[in-house]
């Protein structure tokens, strides 16, 4: 074609933009043209550029004159933001591409602009109602679009493919487009009492799992620290207070709870309930160490809890001195060996106990004796770290 075909071409042509409306990165806005051409298609809300009009304003115009919707612009600075004032909702507008006249026999070039808006789409379509030229307006999933008119679907073949430029901001972010799941902390407080390893739980008292034993724990709040959630949660349904909780793991599976999807992080400690006092709270109708070898069904997945945290302090006893937590500041070998034994749940040779605790130097000799019933007096022990610490010796107790 001569230059003098493409002058006659463009004679009366005129130049316009085209939105992509895209909605939670899932659908897309289409309109039904009520005019030629392609009268009675679906297609893209659109119009033509008026002269001397910024094609920004342009956008503006058009999402009033086509949607009805109350929209002003910011384009002070990039990236342009676009605000639903009736929507109460802010949208980046990105200029994606300028194409020729394609399928449009009136001829210009269509410049593209794109609009990703988080929301619902119910609270979107009953704002928006149909305006000049449009008859009717609708959300189509990006997979299910219809033959539209002109090159729109290749425009929006494009955007998806290509020229998807977005990233959130701290004006665009919508935090509606993702499900909320609830958070709990639940704390696994183990002790040894009457020559067992038992665990603190608390008689629910109201639904879900009413009357059933469970785990303290509760609900995290949205401006709480997670720890501190789980030490206000233990203080509050059983009175313990003042414990090193160290992180257990994060069950999430999503029918574990009925009231709603919620993820838990449990906490665990190994503690001395010689000066433990327990106080059930509002919440729990009691309060009560129990043997982890004679546990009940408990409430949620509690019983999969307890029993991920006994494997884990009964690993972790044979390769930290997490036994500390257990025992006076000052202790016998035998007293040590008693605790091993109970979190193990089977006897140590005496004679290769000793010689291994030896080997990993966390004990500190004392001057200090104690009688053990009637046999002579036997040394007193403390350890090195009062803290957790792992130990030297890489064979097992």
């Amino acid at each position: 074609m001569g230059e003098d075909d493409i002058s006659k071409k463009n004679e009366g042509a005129m130049n316009s933009v085209d939105i992509i409306f895209d909605i939670n990165g899932k659908e897309v806005l289409l309109v039904k043209r009520k005019a030629e051409p392609y009268k009675g298609y679906w297609g893209l809300p659109g119009g033509k550029q008026e002269p001397f009009e910024k094609l920004e304003s342009a956008v503006v115009r058009v999402l009033k004159q086509r949607l009805n919707l109350d929209v002003s612009g910011d384009f002070s600075q990039m990236p342009n933001v676009l605000v639903f004032n009736e929507l109460k909702k802010e949208a980046e507008l990105h200029q994606i591409r300028t194409y020729d006249s394609g399928a449009d026999p009136r001829g210009g070039n269509t410049t593209v602009f794109a609009i990703q808006l988080h929301i619902s789409p119910e609270k979107l379509m009953k704002v928006i109602k149909p305006g000049f030229k449009v008859a009717e307006v609708k959300l189509v999933s990006k997979q299910e679009l219809p033959k539209l008119a002109f090159d729109h679907l290749k425009f929006i073949n494009d955007y998806y493919k290509y020229l998807k430029p977005y990233k959130d901001s701290a004006k665009t972010y919508d935090s509606s487009k993702y499900e909320k799941p609830s958070v709990t902390a639940d704390m696994l407080i183990f002790t040894i009492r009457n020559n067992e390893l038992q665990v603190l739980l608390i008689k629910r008292k109201s639904w879900p799992f009413k009357g059933m034993w469970a785990i303290p724990g509760g609900f995290v709040g949205l401006n709480e620290p997670i720890d501190e959630a789980a030490k206000r949660e233990l203080l509050e349904e059983t009175g313990v207070k003042d414990v090193y909780l160290e992180q257990l793991y994060t069950f999430g599976k999503p029918e574990r709870d009925p009231r709603t999807r919620v993820i838990t992080i449990a906490y665990y400690a190994l503690i001395s309930s010689a000066n433990v006092k327990l106080e059930a709270s509002t919440d729990a109708a009691d309060v009560a160490w129990l043997p982890v070898d004679n546990i009940p069904k408990l409430a949620f997945d509690h019983n999969e809890i307890v029993d991920y945290a006994i494997s884990r302090i009964r690993n972790k006893i044979e390769y930290t001195n997490i036994a500390f937590q257990l025992l006076p500041e000052k202790f016998t070998l035998s007293e040590l060996q008693k605790v091993y034994e109970v979190i193990l749940g089977k006897k140590l040779d005496k004679r290769n106990f000793r010689k291994k605790v030896k080997e990993t130097r966390v004990l500190i000799p004392s001057k200090d004796y104690k009688m053990e019933g009637a046999h002579r007096p036997a040394q007193l022990f403390s350890f090195k770290e009062k803290g957790q610490s792992i130990l030297k010796a890489s064979k097992k107790v």
